[in-house]
């Protein structure tokens, strides 16, 4: 099965605002794991895998856990057999982007609305990101090159984790399948603990297996 969420623990591992380098404060360094998961930026978190998201999760309640920002992919299997394409599967992926809502001084503060709004804006900047790197990595399957515009100016750990991801056979097929045009996503209403959520969708069609196997069988 395509995982999409070891594309994207990397991917946060990279990206300047959910490292230690970024614009959202850290607010410690413990270690800890959420649904036995971990991805770590000098002991930081920033990327989870999660089940269901709501104001009464583990995940959202344990907020003193991540850095400012946080990247949450959700783990809950959504699949259906394409309409107009039997031997296909349509899955759908479900990406959490969440930022702190701190007022000037640096607190977070459900209630300012301009903390709110920054916040707000930053995840569709983030969303945005990851749409771009996704498809670079899906222009370069099947060994394409890129326009030197679409990638110019980007560090050389980048430009090689986008090379590599999408020159490996365990990735091409998968990310040939990504409907990335079709992508939406959107701001959560309400605060969950002091952040704001966005939420971002992406369907993905892969060919349906068609054939038993029998090396499942006893």
């Amino acid at each position: 099965m395509f995982r999409l969420d070891n594309i994207l623990e990397r991917w946060a591992e990279l990206y300047t605002p959910l490292s230690h380098n970024g614009p959202c404060s850290m607010v410690n360094g413990q270690s800890s794991m959420v649904n036995g998961q971990s991805s770590m930026v000098n002991g930081r978190k920033s990327f989870f895998r999660i089940g269901m998201i709501d104001a009464q999760s583990y995940f959202v309640r344990n907020y003193n856990m991540m850095n400012g920002c946080a990247m949450a992919y959700a783990t809950h299997v959504d699949a259906e057999l394409a309409q107009q394409n039997p031997k296909a599967v349509s899955y759908r992926h479900v990406i959490y982007f969440l930022v702190k809502q701190q007022n000037a001084q640096g607190k977070t503060d459900v209630t300012d609305e301009d903390a709110a709004t920054e916040a707000r804006f930053l995840t569709d900047d983030m969303v945005q990101d990851l749409l771009a790197v996704l498809w670079a990595m899906k222009g370069m399957v099947g060994g394409k090159s890129l326009p030197a515009s679409a990638v110019s100016g980007l560090p050389a750990d980048v430009m090689q984790f986008i090379e590599h991801t999408a020159r490996d056979p365990e990735y091409a097929e998968g990310l040939r399948g990504l409907q990335l045009e079709g992508a939406h996503w959107g701001t959560l209403p309400g605060v969950f603990n002091g952040w704001q959520l966005c939420g971002l969708t992406i369907e993905q069609t892969v060919p349906r297996r068609l054939c038993v196997n029998p090396e499942r069988y006893v």
